[in-house]
This record gives C-alpha cells, structure tokens and sequence, in this order.
C-alpha cells in the first residue's frame, strides 16, 4: 500500500506563497474538525499569527524596518506550518486524501519514512559571544531538522532553546554565566521527533 506525507512545498524566502498556505491550513484545519479534533499548536495561535502578518503587509512601505518585520513573521509562520505537518502526518498515517484535507500538499512520491534514530552529541563548545554555546553532532539518518533542549538538572523538566535547526546552526545565545545546565538534542523530520540524545554537561562563560 501507497504511503504518502504532508509536505511544505514554500520556503521561508516566499513570504506570499506561506501566508497563503497558511491562511489554508487554517481554513481546513478548522472545516474538518471531525478528523482533525485536536489540532497541534492550537488553531487560535495560528489565527493569531496570520492577523499579526496580516498587520506586517499592511504597513510594509520599503522601509528596512518593515521589511525585516514581515521577514521575522514570515519565519514564524513557517515553523507553525511545520508543527502542524508533524501533526497532521500522524493523523494522515500515509492516507493521501486525508493530507489533503488538511491543506497541505502531499510528496509526488510515495516514500518509505521512519521517524529518526536517537541523536548523538559529538561536542560542545563555547559559542561566538560571551555565554552561549555551540553544539556539534553527528548526522541522524532521516533527520531533516534538530531540536536543542536544555534543563537545570539531568532529569529536567527540559526546554526547547531552538528547532528545525540545520547541524551547522545549532548555537544557543544568552544563557547565565557559571551555571551549569544539561544538553540534548533530538532529529525530526515531517513524521516527528526521534528519541533525545544523552544529555551533556556545559557551564557557559
């Protein structure tokens, strides 16, 4: 049996093209509630930041300043997107019609995905500035995104610091000097998050 997954066919470059997408998602995310009861993140917080870029285009007038404002919203809106690719893949569960009433398109090809393997952190080094910290790690097959989490203790509670980093962008900035936190991080891709890594120690300085 075919198995297909949503897909983000937009990159964060094409601010129109992900507004509307977004403004689609919504619309059927929110028409089919019967198969999409609980969606993830919330559908309020979608609306929410599809009025604030709605409120961006408005006053986009070429100035450095506006532009850079609808740049960050774009950025926002297309990790919201992700989040809900992930959700809608586990409803989905490879059913292309039901992809398709989420608003999303679905990959031309049939694939065979896995969610990926446990990360491995290799090293951590300090980072570019003063208190921040750069985390280097071995490649997750499958992974297309990394997740990074710190906590205060070994047994957390943790907290996702940055996601849908690339390896080569997985710098964490302004944390507190001399307190020594824990570090994992994990590889997702359209079907989710894989186990975490084994934690690591850092004291940023």
């Amino acid at each position: 049996m075919k198995s297909f997954t949503a897909v983000l066919h937009c990159k964060v470059r094409d601010t129109e093209k992900l507004y509307y997408l977004a403004q689609r998602v919504h619309t059927f995310l929110n028409t089919n509630q019967d198969i999409f009861t609980n969606p993830d993140p919330d559908l309020a917080k979608l609306l929410a930041e599809l009025n604030k870029m709605k409120d961006c285009l408005n006053a986009k007038d070429g100035s450095k300043q506006k532009n850079q404002a609808i740049i960050d919203q774009t950025v926002v809106l297309c990790s919201l997107l992700k989040d809900y690719i992930v959700y809608v893949n586990k409803i989905a569960k490879g059913d292309k019609g039901i992809i398709l009433l989420s608003g999303f398109d679905y990959n031309d090809e049939p694939a065979i995905r896995e969610i990926p393997a446990r990360a491995l952190i290799k090293r951590i080094e300090d980072g570019s500035t003063p208190c921040s910290f750069k985390v280097f790690a071995e490649r997750v097959k499958g992974a297309d995104r990394y997740k990074v989490e710190t906590a205060t203790s070994i047994d957390g509670p943790w907290t996702t610091v940055i996601d849908h980093a690339s390896l080569r962008n997985m710098e964490i900035k302004d944390q507190i000097r001399g307190l020594l936190i824990y570090i994992r991080i994990s590889g997702g891709n359209t079907l989710g998050w894989g186990p975490p890594s084994e934690p690591a120690a850092f004291m940023p300085r």
